[in-house]
């Protein structure tokens, strides 16, 4: 697979640039494994090149990006893979308990990116649509080695063996044993930007509505399957309250930065990959990716982020950051007939990173959670949780 997807991405650039103009590189995302370093050692970069095409619209950007991801991710999943039973109400909240996987993950993007209209913000379109095809092909295990360290996993081993014949209600992509998924997904999203944003001060506003598909005709052609829809609707607002420069350069800034997040994720079989993102849990700060993953979401987290001076790279700076999240699901459980009550999370903690180039961000977090009867799944006892975190969501 990682041959195919050499060869057409090498082939779709020398096709494109007949006619491109600029290419330029671009690192889009990246991915950790939990085991490695403590997750911060990028495990899976998603990066490619982009082509500025012949203008459609003068003055607004027409690119063409051709992005290869590849990595190494783990999953820890804590629904029962055949009745959907939520493992931490019934007392089994330890790690060893849930369902533990890694992936290696192969993917390839096409991006089509096509400005409307000046942004206020110098350089920037004010609306930008992005269409996308993604083929995404994942081969599972439990245990491995990766390099010196040791991978933990339990894909096949206890009580939570994926069995040959598992046929993936709760988790379609490991359906007959787990072995492997290919599938292609079609993305389309449209974003407003009239946001500035120097790491130092941070002011203006910025949307993004997204839908992801992926119909099961396309997403079955191994063990693994899925049929799925998602829509994310995502604003960010953000002021710079105060800052002090010397001799041109930023010494302190405090910035107010608030986001609202909303998505709705329907479909027979939606597969890990999709259900993560999306999952209660994995946005507001304090609690667990894929837990709390109900149909609809809606959160909003507020940030007050105090910044220091560059630690002696332009874009380099320490950042100290006070948040107060809070969360609201409702609808079924995904992949299963469970419909609970509807589910609230609070927290509020603080962050303490160094922020590299306004993308990367090493740091750690202690998080009070301020929502009854919630708990983070892997910290159950008492509301202070802890984490380490790689790069910010907003």
């Amino acid at each position: 697979m990682k041959r195919i997807a050499l060869l057409i991405l090498i082939a779709l650039m020398a096709l494109t640039g007949v006619s491109a103009g600029d290419a330029y590189f671009t690192l889009t995302d990246i991915g950790q494994h939990p085991d490695i370093l403590i997750g911060f050692f990028p495990s899976y970069v998603q990066a490619g090149v982009g082509f500025e095409l012949p203008e459609a619209i003068e003055g607004n950007t027409t690119d063409l990006q051709l992005l290869l991801g590849e990595g190494f991710l783990q999953r820890l999943l804590w629904e029962d893979p055949v009745t959907g039973e939520n493992k931490f109400d019934t007392g089994k909240w330890n790690t060893d308990s849930a369902l533990r996987y890694n992936s290696w993950t192969t993917d390839l993007s096409l991006r089509l990116l096509q400005g409307f209209l000046k942004s206020p913000v110098e350089g920037k379109d004010l609306l930008l649509l992005t269409i996308a095809p993604r083929v995404r092909y994942e081969r599972y295990s439990g245990a491995n080695k990766f390099g010196p360290f040791n991978i933990k996993g339990n894909l096949n081993d206890g009580e939570d063996k994926i069995s040959s014949d598992y046929d993936g209600a709760i988790y379609p992509e490991l359906a007959k044993g787990g072995k492997a998924f290919l599938g292609l997904e079609l993305m389309a999203s449209l974003k407003l930007d009239m946001m500035k944003d120097t790491l130092h001060t941070n002011d203006g506003l910025w949307s993004k509505i997204e839908v992801k598909y992926g119909p099961k005709v396309l997403n079955s052609y191994l063990e693994g399957f899925a049929d799925y829809i998602t829509v994310s609707f995502n604003t960010v607002a953000s002021k710079t309250l105060y800052s002090l420069e010397r001799n041109g350069s930023s010494m302190l800034s405090l910035i107010l930065i608030d986001r609202v997040n909303a998505s709705w994720t329907g479909g027979d079989s939606v597969p890990t990959f999709i259900l993560g993102p999306v999952s209660l849990g994995r946005k507001v700060r304090g609690f667990n990716t894929y837990t709390y993953n109900t149909e609809f979401t809606a959160v909003n987290n507020l940030d007050l982020r105090i910044t220091g001076p560059d630690a002696g790279v332009d874009r380099l700076a320490p950042r100290l950051i006070l948040f107060l999240d809070c969360g609201y699901g409702w609808g079924r459980i995904i992949n299963t007939e469970f419909d609970p009550d509807n589910f609230f999370l609070a927290s509020t903690g603080v962050l303490m990173e160094m922020s590299f180039f306004d993308f990367i961000d090493l740091g750690f977090e202690v998080n009070y959670i301020l929502s009854d009867g919630t708990k983070k799944y892997t910290q159950p006892e008492g509301r202070v949780t802890t984490n380490f975190t790689f790069f910010l969501d907003f």
